[in-house]
């Protein structure tokens, strides 16, 4: 009667460890540790290259030929602005190469449009530069530069 209790103990008890840690991986960085589900970041939904096109489209009403020699301008500029980032150069330094792209891939642009065109150009620049400028202000950097 003893041998038969002490081998139920035994299986319970078994069984008891293996329902705790039986084919679980508890190693870190193991499977399930984190989500492995093909989730999408939102930031990676935005095309900026698109985005950016569509809007000078609508705005400047581009035709085919310049809609598609903006968005290999833009899609340029934002590869020059990539590396830009990487570079191992201190801030200012990084800021003005990108400032320099900017202002280069902004005269390609000029260089495809008419005269009604350019005028609509830059006011949307005009526009986003006084949007940029107000962001400024209101930024707790503008506030420490101040004092």
């Amino acid at each position: 009667m003893k041998q038969i209790l002490v081998l139920a103990v035994f299986i319970f008890s078994s069984f008891s460890i293996q329902a705790q840690y039986g084919g679980v991986d508890r190693s870190i960085g193991g499977p399930g540790q984190f989500q492995t589900g093909k989730k999408k970041d939102k930031k990676s939904d935005f095309d900026f290259v698109q985005a950016s096109t569509d809007k000078m489209t609508k705005e400047l009403s581009l035709d085919d030929f310049q809609k598609a020699a903006v968005k290999n301008i833009i899609d340029d500029y934002k590869n020059q602005v990539m590396s830009i980032t990487v570079e191992e150069i201190p801030d200012t330094g990084k800021s003005e190469k990108m400032n320099t792209a900017k202002d280069k891939m902004e005269a390609k642009i000029r260089q495809l449009l008419n005269k009604e065109q350019l005028l609509k150009f830059e006011n949307l620049k005009n526009k986003a530069e006084k949007k940029d400028k107000g962001k400024k202000k209101d930024s707790p950097e503008a506030d420490e530069k101040k004092d």
